[in-house]
């Protein structure tokens, strides 16, 4: 075989003529995802093109059934479809609505179908209701499989065992869809099955029912939930294969690494090494699981026959939602529905869930979205005993969020650092390739899939994406300030914390350049647009400025900025008029300054705690959910209280001061306190004495860094190590010279303005972090991307040294 692929457009014009593939339906499993939804996009085009070079005959209609696990998800594809249809046909040319799918003008059927993979249906609802109600649950559960709770051990895992291997979804869906709407169109099997649902994540992390019933069935204990895991892993190789036997000519499955292809592989070593910085949790302990799993389905399924796709890294951007809001992430939903107290107005609210025959409807949690409102502010040591409630607030709508399939939804600047450090491979490009093959089947050339396994590398495709980005109304986005940097779905809680911070240091630059007095004097408050004011009449945060800023200053300033209540208390951060002769324009600037307060708050609101100093206190100020911890706020020694027991049952040998400095730095709490945190502990399961290390000047922080084994991991935290650290990036960027070339690699990554000043992109800077904490991918190349280390370690001048030169 060569390395050369065949030509697709020639493969459209033969498949036209011979209109074989008019006729044909194919099922796309999770196709309302990103990469799913994009190869349904994909094949419809394609279909389309040939139509137009060979028209088909009247009854030929091609199906292409997609399907969700939600009715949000469903129509979220059903809006991208027709967008779709709408940007290369017009609006005139729009899809039929037809049973539970839709016509196109060109003759394409593409239905839209609910399907859901569980490893137990029965109990695929336990998270969503109450807790108390969950142990009922289980018991109907088993009773349903032949077994109690007070049966034998064995004789209950046996029966949970069978009913885990036993199940066929796949098969059971697919031959019922056949049955009621291919056999009267003599389609006796699917061209193609594209299974595009993220089995190793809904493993790893969508089978809290198994976990869940556990606490209530005292023959299931840690390990035999994960031996029901691995059976499901089994069943479902099982189920694809008689899928392929019986229903379609082609099985595809499509999925990742499991953590993004963020791990190395070392000689002579049998286990990966992880290394990523978008765990989905601070304290997230399964990515090793999901990682395993990953490995795991590609050997079984290969061997089976089934061709399994496994990309390196796969966020797709499939949707935009411009100034919406955002739905509260579901981890979240489930502490405030199963917390015993309302943190704020509504948290607990539910909604009726369906009931099955016989049984009673059942509460679950209800819809909620985010909101931004008021941080409790509490002091770090020693805070008073009371309970904490918040207020319900307003609703976030960023002005551009990005949804992506199984990740949910994130900014622009987080697709930004992630397509950058993890070197995604674009939805389109997979999408596109999984169509044609579902289509045409696999290169004659160079197949795809050899072996039944096609491992989709990092590619130059990702530029699609980042010149997407790259956008000025996207891009605007990135340095306004007002915008949320991070959202709930994507990233560890510190890459959240990063961005955040860097939008607090665009913030408080634009407070400072604002020019006031560009505020008309006789101003109609009403009339008054704060946003686009403050946005207009303030600059961007530069390198250029950054390098010229005052540590001590911008430590009060800091300060002033985030433990702000009200507008008044920022007004020492613009330029001082007076107002007296003008009233209207002191109101105008107070409406600016309230868009500001409600953008400090953000981060809070959003789960990244906020640490400041005041007269030698740590204060917090924080929201209702803490991510670094994974913790839902109760009361207002909640936090204080997760710090000292868990240090007591951690049984780590380390003084609480560096249990808690651990955290602060590796979990993502915003630390804005003038002094820097450095760790070099990966995990707090390792001795962390001596590992949390606390520096008040930048010439002791340089010195600590020099002493870091080169390419390890490691954390920093406090507003001076943030500062450093930016300062020296700054450093690195100024090296590129135009008269090098290319030769300079990631420091032409900074976007510039039209003055040349180097731009403060939080995407792209937090990416760089990334790369210098040792978080970068590994390709082979990976230099390229970034410098390990804030800054380059210099050799020593040798010269004097070397023998012969004098």
């Amino acid at each position: 075989m060569g390395y050369k692929k065949e030509r697709l457009g020639p493969r459209l014009v033969e498949a036209a003529r011979s209109g074989e593939r008019y006729r044909d339906a194919h099922m796309f499993l999770g196709g309302t995802g990103a990469v799913g939804g994009t190869a349904v996009l994909q094949m419809l085009s394609m279909y389309e093109e040939m139509f137009a070079i060979s028209p088909p005959e009247p009854d030929d209609v091609p199906v292409l059934v997609a399907t969700g696990t939600t009715a949000d998800e469903i129509q979220a594809f059903t809006r991208r479809l027709f967008r779709f249809v709408e940007s290369r046909q017009g609006p005139d040319l729009l899809p039929n609505s037809i049973r539970n799918g839709y016509l196109t003008h060109s003759g394409v059927f593409v239905a839209l179908e609910r399907f859901q993979v569980t490893a137990l249906p029965g109990l695929s609802q336990l998270a969503q209701i109450a807790p108390e109600e969950r142990g009922e649950a289980v018991h109907r559960f088993l009773e349903s499989i032949g077994t109690s709770a007070e049966d034998a051990p064995e004789a209950v895992f046996k029966a949970l065992s069978g009913a885990v291997s036993g199940a066929r979804p796949f098969t059971e869906f697919l031959g019922a869809y056949r049955a009621e709407h291919l056999d009267s169109r003599a389609i006796g099997r699917f061209r193609s099955v594209v299974v595009g649902i993220p089995i190793p994540s809904l493993i790893a992390y969508h089978q809290d029912e198994l976990a869940m019933a556990a606490e209530h069935v005292p023959a299931l204990g840690p390990g035999q939930v994960q031996e029901l895991k691995e059976l499901f892993v089994e069943a479902v190789r099982d189920d694809l294969v008689q899928v392929q036997e019986e229903l379609a000519h082609a099985v595809l499955m499509a999925h990742t690494t499991g953590v993004g292809g963020m791990y190395d592989e070392r000689p002579g070593e049998p286990d990966p090494i992880i290394r990523l910085g978008f765990a989905h949790a601070a304290l997230d302990r399964r990515m090793a699981d999901k990682h395993r799993f990953a490995e795991r389905l590609t050997e079984l399924y290969s061997a089976a026959g089934i061709k399994v796709l496994i990309t390196a890294a796969a966020i797709g951007i499939d949707e935009v939602r411009v100034r919406e809001r955002i739905p509260l992430h579901r981890g979240i939903r489930r502490l405030l529905f199963d917390s015993p107290v309302e943190v704020f107005p509504g948290s607990k609210r539910s909604r009726s869930q369906e009931a099955r025959p016989g049984t009673r409807a059942r509460p679950a949690p209800a819809g909620q979205f985010l909101r931004v409102f008021p941080p409790a502010t509490l002091p770090l040591d020693d805070p008073p005993e009371g309970t904490v409630r918040f207020e319900r607030g307003q609703y976030v709508a960023p002005s551009y969020a990005i949804r992506s399939g199984e990740n949910g939804f994130f900014t622009v600047a987080d697709a930004d650092a992630l397509y950058r450090v993890m070197r995604v491979a674009s939805a389109g490009e997979l999408g596109l390739m999984l169509a044609t093959v579902a289509l045409l089947g696999d290169d004659r050339l160079s197949p795809w899939f050899e072996g039944n396994v096609c491992y989709y590398p990092e590619t130059d495709n990702a530029r699609h994406v980042l010149d997407f980005l790259a956008q000025p109304a996207l891009r605007a986005a990135q340095l306004s300030g007002l915008e949320p940097m991070a959202l709930q779905d994507l990233g560890s809680a510190k890459h959240q914390g990063e961005m955040h911070t860097l939008a607090l240091l665009i913030l408080l630059h634009r407070l400072r350049t604002l020019d006031v007095d560009a505020v008309d004097p006789y101003v109609d408050p009403a009339a008054f647009d704060p946003r686009a004011f403050f946005l207009t009449h303030s600059r961007p945060l530069t390198f250029e400025d950054l390098d010229q800023w005052d540590f001590g200053r911008l430590a009060e300033d800091m300060r002033t900025l985030v433990s702000a209540e009200g507008s008044d208390d920022l007004l020492a951060l613009i330029p001082p008029r007076r107002h007296d002769l003008f009233p209207r324009r002191l109101q105008a600037l107070h409406r600016v300054l309230q868009e500001v307060l409600r953008a400090v708050w953000l981060p809070p609101s959003l789960g990244s705690p906020l640490l400041y100093e005041r007269d030698g206190a740590t204060f917090v100020r924080t929201g209702y959910y803490v991510a670094p911890l994974d913790l839902l706020l109760t009361d207002t020694s909640s936090i204080d209280a997760w710090f000292r027991e868990s240090h007591a049952a951690s049984g780590n040998r380390c003084s609480f001061q560096e249990y808690r400095d651990y955290h602060v730095a590796v979990g993502g709490f915003i630390d804005l306190r003038p002094h820097a945190i450095v760790c070099t502990a990966r995990s707090d399961d390792e001795d962390l004495t001596g590992k949390a290390v606390r520096l008040t000047d930048q010439a002791a922080l340089r010195a600590h860094m020099e002493t870091i084994e080169p390419y390890s991991f490691f954390s920093t935290a406090g507003l001076l190590a943030v500062w450093h650290r930016l300062r020296a990036l700054y450093g690195l960027l100024l090296e590129s010279m135009i008269e090098l070339g290319s030769l300079h690699e990631f420091r032409w990554q900074m976007p510039r303005d039209q003055a040349g000043h180097i731009l403060v992109v939080p995407g792209v800077v937090e990416a760089q972090r990334m790369v210098a904490e040792g978080l970068e991918k590994t390709t082979g190349a990976e230099r390229m991307d970034g410098l390990w280390g804030y800054e380059r370690r210099a050799p020593k001048d040798r010269r004097d040294s070397i023998p012969g030169l004098r």
